[in-house]
């Protein structure tokens, strides 16, 4: 896969090329006697609305040809002269341009005011193509700040605005919505359906600069495709974007080009042509002092000399690179180049220096962010389905209030005319009983709409339910990760230089209080193994349910205080994975309720399946309890396995009798595809 952060790179500058296509004025059309011409009309003695477009214009001039110190200047001189002769339609333009000269200036706290200044006038002044621009900007800043659900909201607010609109200027902005929408899902490992948005954007026509936009399009989807692994594809794109790359004079989409070329040519083993590619993006990058793409393509270039063998050039690069990017804080690319330093020195029989190397690589992993990236888009699929859910409930309640208020007038009226019209009473009592009848109608359905509400928000409960516990599991598995690899690994290395220590030294075979350290090792070591195993057992993963709750019980059973048998029936083939962790959560807490609370001797673990139906029984010899007693105690392991087993859509029984013991008896309906 493409590196994440040169991801980020290729983003950044198809939604700058997407800003600098809407300005009025582009840098190939700006000579230098038309420049000073604006100069003179800009610095005119009474500022007016003719000096705020010279000032706008020189702006953008300098934006476009990347000189964005310059441009910043003229930023700070157009706005107050703007702001003094109200010019809110130039104004916005100014604002918006100044938020994006921030951003290639890698400045985000500030670029973000400027564009959220720049929306708000847009929507006071109705400029449907500044808010667009504006929502674009905006989603590129979420995206370098790993904020994808926010980049996501923003892209669809600009595809609603650009659909809903006639205008033919504002449906121009479609493409290049389409190819945002699909770098951030492929970005997000949404692959194929990025792809399918970043084909959408290649058939849509009249898309300003369209050579330059295609070539990033098709930059896109060669990553896509190599992602799937579908080498084919991904050369087709890529042999397209090199074309097109010849036919323009542009240094930045050349150095993607170059560098997207050494990546596939690095998937398909070809290293010396990798290198080539590289090594040229790198000097061209160097050429024009982009120390951004500069350390990305150092740090492929020092890869590839590793992978070459050559460990020194691997090392000159992985260096410098390293450098530039803790510089620019791009920690990305300082953790990779510190593995890459980490494996020469390995290979070069330096484990001292490898193992420095290593740690340096953990403490720059961002690892952490794309969890929380993960929390963050779940969260959001909760809260989108819990609004929906929120409407239809709201929908329905008005319909409900506007029948019960129909039925009122109906009744009023009814009134009215049997007190004005005694001579109509027959009729009146036809009428009624009709009114009646309608009323009855009336009350059953809105029975059934107060029965539909209610069954709406069970539907929002288990929305809510599914999140939390999918977000739990997600954390288990995270942290049993971390203390396997983590904390196991930092123990089994003390353990092994306290093993190399009692070689070395003689005396401290002797030493008490050496065994006795070492000893405490070695437990804290087989704690932190258990700990991890209880919350993701790794027998779960690759033998499945039957496998890990017999080494349960196993385990439960050689503490001799309580013998836990498993017997299981048609359980041949394997369950879908999260039906198999949530029914191994279910019987773990169970065990772990009787070996803490139920003082038995026996517990049988029973698993009997039938075609679609699954009974799981749980049995003890212990104390037992009172159900219908409440003994004032919290008994939130109890609710756990009642909100699991709601979770998988089953019915749980439970029996005890006192001082005879409990059966706790639960059936699931099993869905292949669940």
């Amino acid at each position: 896969m493409l590196n994440y952060y040169l991801k980020k790179m290729r983003l950044f500058f198809l939604l700058t090329l997407y800003s600098i296509s809407n300005s009025v004025l582009c840098a190939q059309q700006v000579q230098p006697a038309t420049l000073d011409s604006l100069l003179a009309l800009a610095f005119v003695t009474k500022p007016d609305t003719n000096s705020v477009k010279a000032f706008s214009e020189i702006q953008r001039y300098y934006f476009n040809l990347g000189k964005f110190d310059s441009a910043l200047k003229y930023s700070f001189l157009a706005l107050p002269v703007a702001r003094k002769v109200n010019d809110k339609n130039r104004l916005g333009r100014i604002i918006y341009n100044t938020g994006m000269i921030y951003t290639n200036l890698t400045i985000y706290d500030s670029a973000k005011i400027y564009l959220d200044e720049g929306e708000l006038i847009a929507a006071q002044t109705g400029d449907t193509a500044l808010q667009i621009s504006t929502f674009n900007a905006n989603a590129l800043i979420c995206n370098y700040r790993s904020d994808y659900s926010a980049a996501v909201e923003y892209q669809m607010k600009a595809l609603r605005m650009i659909e809903n609109s006639k205008n033919p200027l504002i449906r121009n902005f479609l493409p290049q919505t389409y190819g945002n929408i699909g770098h951030n899902l492929i970005a997000e490992n949404q692959v194929e359906k990025g792809i399918e948005y970043e084909k959408k954007a290649l058939l849509q026509k009249n898309y300003p600069d369209e050579q330059r936009y295609t070539i990033m399009i098709h930059l896109d989807i060669t990553d896509g495709y190599i992602q799937l692994n579908q080498i084919a594809a991904a050369k087709l794109h890529l042999d397209t974007a090199i074309l097109l790359s010849k036919k323009i004079d542009n240094i930045q989409v050349k150095t993607l080009v170059l560098n997207s070329k050494g990546r596939y040519f690095d998937i398909t083993n070809d290293l010396p042509a990798s290198l080539t590619a590289y090594l040229s993006a790198y000097d061209i990058a160097d050429s024009v002092n982009n120390d951004y793409l500069k350390a990305e393509v150092g740090d492929n270039v020092a890869r590839i000399y590793l992978k070459l063998g050559n460990k020194a050039q691997a090392e000159k690069y992985a260096i410098e690179s390293n450098t530039i990017s803790k510089l620019l804080q791009n920690y990305g690319v300082a953790a990779r180049t510190y593995n890459t330093l980490k494996m020469s020195a390995a290979a070069n029989g330096n484990f001292e220096k490898a193992y420095h190397f290593g740690e340096l690589n953990k403490l720059y992993s961002d690892s952490a962010s794309n969890n929380e990236t993960k929390k963050s888009i779940l969260n959001l699929e909760a809260k989108y389905q819990n609004q929906k859910k929120e409407k239809e409930i709201a929908e329905l309640t008005i319909a409900n209030t506007e029948k019960e208020l129909t039925v009122v007038k109906r009744n009023r009226l009814i009134l009215i005319g049997g007190l004005t019209v005694a001579s109509l009473l027959i009729v009146l009592g036809l009428f009624y009983r009709n009114s009646k009848q309608k009323q009855l109608l009336a009350d059953k359905e809105n029975i059934l709409q107060q029965e539909q509400i209610k069954f709406l928000e069970r539907q929002q409960q288990v929305v809510s339910l599914q999140s939390m516990v999918n977000g739990q599991e997600t954390e288990r598995t995270r942290i049993a990760k971390d203390l396997h690899d983590g904390l196991g690994g930092l123990f089994s290395t003390v353990k092994m230089y306290f093993s190399t220590l009692q070689h070395e030294q003689e005396v401290l075979k002797t030493n008490t209080l050496f065994s006795k350290s070492y000893e405490l090792i070695d437990t804290a070591s087989e704690e932190v193994r258990r700990i991890a195993h209880n919350m993701m057992p790794e027998v779960l993963m690759k033998l499945g349910l039957v496998h890990a709750l017999q080494d349960m019980c196993t385990n439960i059973s050689a503490g001799k205080l309580l013998q836990a048998k498993l017997q299981s029936y048609g359980m041949d083939k394997r369950l879908n994975a999260s039906t198999e962790i949530m029914l191994y959560r279910i019987v773990q807490e169970l065990l772990n309720n009787i070996i803490k609370h139920a003082q038995a001797t026996e517990a049988i673990v029973q698993f009997n399946r039938e075609s679609e139906r699954l009974t799981v029984t749980v049995e003890d010899n212990g104390r037992g309890f009172n159900l219908q007693q409440d003994d004032g105690k919290n008994h939130a392991g109890l609710e756990t396995i009642k909100n699991r087993v709601s979770y998988l859509n089953g019915n749980i029984s439970i029996d005890s009798q006192q001082e005879v013991g409990t059966t706790v008896m639960m059936e699931f309906l099993i869905n292949e595809e669940t």
